[in-house]
């Protein structure tokens, strides 16, 4: 970078200046605005497309408004609930929406918070991760009272999660950071769903409680919660015990409830103990938004949430950090108001309709007779109608042919990127 008193007067690159990007430093002086505008779009630039991204889930398409409303929500540290209460009644007004949407029963301290447990979370990571820490705190209370052990006592045994081995690797950071053995279940590859029928060997009474996955992000099925709520009736009734469900909606929160037909998965089943959901996914918010609600506020105060005193004030955060732009409340809030639910039924029927043009034109590429691809998403295994507006194929293997998926998908991306580009 350059070492002069005054802003450099033109631009070059720190390729074009031999300067290798792993030996940049702070320069010693500013550099004029629009050449450092210009390097941030070199790097920008040479990146794919964010419209081309498949893999991530992640909305990228905003209104004028939408990028105004952002913007906005960029200046506002939500943490500071005293400084910037309105934020945060936005925040409380999403969140009701929410839950409502997914049929969270009216809490019985309603009318002292003014909104239903639950968080916006810096996306459905931290969002699991919260889930998942509600879930091994009540267990405490309800292992340490049923062994008649004190709170350092139960801190030492080591609970464990139920979950299929299609989860998001978000579950993972909960295992490492948070000592909880996972105890997976591989689903069949007829329907890559869980299997309420092999859940039993794998509860006991050091079970925090089981994930039940609303549309896995490899073929979009969703996990039969409803028929795993009747099992863990079952079951918990002959073991003695009070293990709940946790729904990770991380990509259904905001697609299932506009699907007709689809048999209850959410707070309408008791044993729903909370949901997690992306909103910058199928939600259409910004990049880095999630939620999290649970059924009710009773043993969250005490082993999650945190009060703080400061400024003047006194909040509770149910967050696992505290400063955090509110850029992703505020789109959610405008995206939620501006759709309305017309508008994400709406939605999800036209990214049906483009998914299974999408499927159809793959099943049909053919070479000597036989199908290039093989479809491995709940409407092209199964038939399944209610699922992820999603596609997922691979290159048949008996064909043996000369390159891969990954060969394949690294080609058509760069053939988009030279497309756009003229």
């Amino acid at each position: 970078m350059t070492t002069t008193s005054s802003p450099m007067p033109y631009y070059a690159s720190h390729i074009a200046r031999q300067e290798r990007a792993i030996d940049m430093e702070i320069p010693d002086s500013g550099i004029d605005a629009r050449h450092c505008v210009r390097m941030v779009e070199d790097y920008h630039l040479l990146d794919f497309s964010e419209r081309l991204n498949t893999s991530s889930y992640v909305n990228v398409v905003f209104e004028p408004e939408e990028e105004r409303v952002a913007m906005m929500g960029l200046k506002v540290n939500l943490a500071d609930q005293t400084v910037y209460p309105e934020s945060f009644r936005m925040h409380n007004d999403t969140l009701n929406m929410i839950a409502k949407l997914w049929h969270c029963p009216v809490p019985d301290d309603f009318d002292s918070y003014g909104c239903y447990a639950g968080a916006g979370t810096v996306g459905s990571t931290e969002a699991c991760l919260l889930a998942g820490l509600a879930l091994k705190f009540r267990w405490r209370k309800w292992y340490a009272k049923k062994k008649g052990m004190a709170e350092h006592e139960v801190r030492g045994v080591y609970p464990n999660l139920v979950i299929s081995t299609m989860f998001q690797a978000a579950w993972e950071k909960l295992f490492k950071y948070m000592d909880i053995e996972p105890r997976f279940i591989a689903p069949s590859y007829k329907t890559f769903t869980l299997d309420p029928n092999k859940i039993g060997d794998h509860i006991d009474d050091q079970t925090i409680g089981v994930v039940c996955i609303m549309g896995n992000h490899y073929g979009g099925q969703y996990d039969p919660v409803w028929a795993m709520s009747q099992k863990l009736d079952e079951i918990n009734k002959a073991k003695g015990l009070e293990v709940g469900i946790h729904v990770d909606a991380a990509s259904g929160g905001f697609i299932a409830p506009f699907q007709e037909g689809l048999p209850p998965w959410d707070f309408r089943l008791p044993n729903v103990l909370s949901i997690s959901a992306s909103g910058h996914k199928f939600g259409n918010s910004c990049c880095g938004t999630g939620w999290v609600v649970w059924r009710q506020r009773k043993g969250l105060s005490e082993n999650v949430a945190i009060n703080v005193s400061y400024l003047g004030g006194s909040a509770d955060s149910y967050t696992l950090n505290f400063s955090r732009p509110a850029q992703g409340i505020y789109v959610q809030f405008y995206k939620l108001l501006r759709l309305g639910k017309e508008g994400y039924a709406e939605q999800v029927r036209n990214q049906m309709s483009v998914a299974t043009f999408l499927r159809e034109g793959l099943k049909s590429i053919k070479v000597d007779g036989k199908s290039i691809f093989t479809i491995l998403d709940a409407v092209g295994m199964s038939e399944q109608k209610l699922c992820l507006p999603v596609v997922t194929a691979m290159i048949n293997p008996d064909l043996g042919l000369p390159f891969d998926d990954i060969d394949l998908q690294h080609i058509i991306a760069q053939g988009c990127e030279v497309g756009i580009a003229h």
